[in-house]
C-alpha cells in the first residue's frame, strides 16, 4: 500500500501541475488567477497528493520515497507534456531523460 500511496501522489501532483498550467495558459498569470475557482480545486488536488506522500513517508525511507516520487515526476510530467501540450521530445530529450531515470534508480539501490 505505501508503493501504491507513492504513485497516486506523484500522479496527483502531476494531475495538478498539467490543470494550472492549463489555467495559466489561458488566464494568464496573476493574482486574480490565483482566486479563481479551477486553480482552488487544482490546489485541493495537489494536496490529495500531499496526504498520499505522508502516508508513503510514514510507512518507507525518506530516501526511498522522495527518489521514486523524482522517478515518477519525470515519467508522468514527459508523457503529460507530450499529451496534452503537444511537446515534442527530440533524441537528447529523450536520452536525457533515459539518463535521469537511471541516475534516480542507481541512487535507490542498496
Amino acid at each position: 500500500m505505501a508503493y501504491l500511496s507513492v504513485v497516486l501522489a506523484q500522479f496527483l501532483y502531476t494531475l495538478s501541475d498539467v490543470w494550472k498550467k492549463s489555467i495559466f495558459g489561458e488566464q494568464g498569470f496573476s493574482i486574480g488567477t490565483f482566486v479563481r475557482p479551477a486553480f482552488l480545486l487544482a490546489l485541493i488536488v495537489a494536496a490529495a497528493g500531499f496526504a498520499f506522500q505522508m502516508h508513503a513517508l510514514s510507512k518507507l525511507d525518506l530516501s526511498r520515497t522522495i527518489v521514486m516520487m523524482g522517478l515518477l515526476a519525470i515519467i508522468f510530467s514527459s508523457t503529460a507534456g507530450v499529451i496534452f501540450f503537444r511537446e515534442h521530445l527530440n533524441i537528447w530529450n529523450v536520452i536525457g531523460l533515459a539518463l535521469a531515470c537511471a541516475a534516480i534508480v542507481l541512487v535507490n539501490v542498496k
